[in-house]
């Protein structure tokens, strides 16, 4: 596996997983889920019914589109976070990282809060959060480990994301070696996690402070070891690995994925491992067919915008589509306008904030070298991981 085309085919994974994400809330848990959506805004619930035109969208039970979005996203981080780790020095790695995501959540974050107000002086209601519970969500990878509360519902992901740049740059050594031995580095995690959810109920009795530390440890390991299947791609790519240790690799890190998901506290989100295994199959079968899977003007649009997109389409579309149906807008027309504003507006946010705080990192990455050689702009792919 080599050439410009695997990192096309990365790329346009990438805008195919935000749409994803995207009909999953919009045609589908806001009309199929409207307790959820009310308990995440703290507002009364909707009487809605899902409009036939929607119904097509969603064939099987098997296939939840949110969890498939983000199952590619995943991969997607696993198979291109090699690269950056591969000619930077530690904290070099992880400030670019820390630019990359950091500041551009913050501000989707800040516009899902002002929908929560607008929402909630429209119904009457009181703001539901303290400060502390706001606070925690400008830093991901914190709030899930104190168990707070998940404001806009979208940051658990990220909070993963950065809990595998932790674990990747604690590795950094065999990443860059190339070295079969970061695939042990998964297997440790899911002992962890298995020790950890062994512990919770004891835990949860007699240390509060660890029950929910380890609520959040048990949360993320399952998921960051899926995405070392993105890794297991990466090896692929870079011809690292021999094609029967990556098909024996990859089968023990979806078991270990697949026995975590359904043990411990969070064994319902084993009803989701159908996503999971599509979103693998998808990846697989554009890593294999990559010339089905180009560049295009709308692939890279959406792949341009997907971190913005996700990070604001969710509490703020909600909110837009709420108050549409609650004004009479008929509902194709609340989606329409829903959706083209939540797509301009992570246009907007990518070009103000994600593409100049993503330079500013880099700048700042090239002075933390700290001996390790400067990152090769032409030998780097053209795309940058997220999740979902």
């Amino acid at each position: 596996m080599g050439g410009v085309e695997r990192v096309e085919y990365a790329n346009t994974l990438r805008g195919i997983a935000a749409v994803c994400v995207l009909i999953s809330h919009y045609a589908g848990v806001f009309w199929k889920r409207p307790e959820a959506v009310a308990a995440l805004l703290h507002i009364p619930a909707a009487q809605v019914t899902m409009p036939g035109y929607l119904a097509w969208l969603h064939p099987s039970s098997h296939l939840d589109w949110g969890p498939f979005g983000v199952g590619v996203f995943f991969l997607v981080s696993g198979f291109v976070i090699p690269f950056s780790l591969r000619n930077a020095s530690c904290p070099a790695f992880l400030i670019g990282r820390f630019f990359r995501i950091v500041p551009l959540y913050a501000a989707g974050f800040s516009i899902s809060l002002a929908a929560l107000w607008i929402v909630g002086r429209y119904f009457g209601v009181e703001w539901p959060f303290g400060f502390k519970e706001v606070l925690v969500h400008y830093i991901p990878g914190i709030r899930d480990l104190l168990w707070s509360t998940n404001i806009d519902g979208v940051i658990w992901t990220l909070e993963i994301e950065m809990k595998f740049y932790l674990v990747c740059a604690a590795a950094i050594v065999w990443f860059r070696r190339k070295s079969p031995l970061v695939f042990v580095v998964p297997a440790v995690l899911a002992v962890i996690g298995l020790y950890v959810a062994g512990q919770l109920q004891f835990w949860q009795a007699s240390a509060p402070a660890a029950y929910r530390f380890g609520l959040g440890l048990t949360h993320a390991i399952p998921y960051l070891v899926f995405m070392f299947i993105g890794t297991l791609f990466h090896f692929l790519h870079t011809r690292s690995l021999r094609a029967e240790l990556a098909l024996f690799i990859g089968t023990s890190l979806f078991a270990m994925f697949a026995w975590l998901l359904m043990t411990g506290v969070f064994s319902g989100e084993a009803t989701l491992l159908w996503s999971y295994v599509l979103a693998t199959l998808l990846f697989g079968f554009a890593a294999s067919f990559p010339r089905c899977f180009r560049a295009t003007r709308l692939g890279n649009f959406f792949a341009d915008i997907s971190y913005p997109l996700y990070a604001i389409h969710g509490v703020a579309g909600y909110v837009a589509l709420r108050l549409l149906l609650d004004a009479g807008v008929a509902t194709w027309a609340s989606l329409a306008v829903t959706t083209a504003a939540a797509l301009a507006l992570a246009w907007l946010l990518h070009v103000a904030i994600e593409v100049p705080s993503d330079r500013l990192g880099k700048r700042l990455a090239r002075r933390l070298q700290f001996g390790a050689a400067a990152p090769d702009a032409a030998s780097e792919p053209a795309i940058h991981g997220q999740a979902g």
